[in-house]
């Protein structure tokens, strides 16, 4: 009997591995089901977003698209109501969503973008943009995405690639027994959130707790916060030559986000939005005003009262972000600036 050298084996072993993790990450899914699967986590909000761009045919004119400071910080219907008043009756809607990374914003536009085409695109920033990207990136992103590392040092490339076969996988399954999987065959309207969905009233954690908004917290509470959040923050370490591999996540689809815009034919601005007493210095301004206007709210940085935490604003503090930002989406749109 002839036997197979043991390399040549374990080569052969890899190679038929490969394969069928190649054949399993192609197969299709149902992308409403998709962006379903995040639905007993605190990225609930993910279904609600598909189904505000395919199902709702409500106008989406203005978006915003960003982490939980976004979320917790602007009130669409507010801003809808103000920009109402000046006289533009615009649909706007809050895509932001729980922690950071900006190649999910990424997936969120391009889902908007197949659908829709806003006016206005506003990404919401914060003073130093992270180094990794999403962790909800690797369940709702469509393969192709997931198979693009999108920049050079991207890392959380490897293990989004690895998970991308068992993915798909069970979404394949999933479409022929849903129940199984805990997934919707099809979109329920009965399970809507509605067209006027505002997070900055309560969010409802992965475990199905409500946590509301309008709590006010103690000045000692959040200055222990700054403290803490302040220790967790790394200033830049690899300097401006690195610094498209260093926050890559950032520039990189902050960039195709931009250029994905241009072609629908859509403005984009970022609106910044400051933590408790923190600084009022973006380290990415100069990148993001090359593609559009930069809101900056650091002016609620220094007033207690308008925080539930060190890094999120309460109910009152995102109605006076949502007033004061009405206007200047109003002058963008007339091709004005305000001070």
């Amino acid at each position: 009997m002839t036997t197979i050298p043991w390399r040549r084996g374990v080569l052969i072993m890899l190679g038929v591995a490969l394969l069928a993790a190649a054949l399993a990450a192609s197969l299709p899914d149902k992308p409403y089901q998709r962006w379903s699967t995040l639905e007993k986590t605190i990225q609930n909000r993910l279904r609600w977003v598909y189904e505000r761009i395919h199902q709702d045919p409500a106008p989406i004119d203005v978006v915003l698209l960003g982490p939980s400071r976004g979320g917790a910080g602007v009130s669409a219907p507010r801003v809808q109501e103000g920009l109402a008043a000046l006289g533009k009756p615009l649909g706007v809607v809050n895509f932001s969503l729980p922690e950071n990374g900006r190649d999910l914003h990424w997936v969120v536009e391009n889902e908007l973008l197949s659908k829709r085409s806003p006016r206005l695109i506003i990404i919401v920033v914060i003073e130093k943009p992270g180094r990794f990207g999403h962790p909800a990136f690797k369940y709702i992103a469509p393969a192709s995405a997931v198979i693009d590392p999108a920049y050079v040092g991207n890392l959380n490339y490897l293990s989004n690639l690895i998970y991308l076969p068992y993915r798909q996988l069970r979404l394949f399954t999933a479409q022929f027994v849903p129940a199984a999987f805990g997934l919707p065959a099809r979109f329920d309207p009965a399970r809507y959130a509605g067209t006027a969905f505002d997070s900055t009233n309560s969010f409802v954690t992965g475990d199905g707790i409500r946590v509301e908004r309008n709590r006010i917290v103690p000045v000692a509470a959040l200055e222990a916060g700054v403290r803490r959040y302040e220790k967790a923050v790394r200033p830049p370490i690899l300097g401006p030559r690195f610094a498209d591999q260093e926050f890559g996540d950032e520039r990189s689809y902050v960039r195709r986000m931009a250029a994905a815009a241009q072609a629908r034919g859509s403005r984009v601005a970022f609106l910044f939005l400051p933590d408790y007493t923190g600084p009022r210095v973006i380290q990415e301004r100069a990148c993001y005003e090359g593609f559009g206007p930069v809101f900056d709210a650091g002016f609620v940085s220094t007033h207690p009262e308008y925080f539930s935490d060190v890094a999120h604003l309460n109910h009152d503090g995102a109605l006076i972000v949502s007033d004061w930002l009405a206007p200047q989406i109003a002058a963008l749109l007339d091709g004005k600036t305000l001070p």
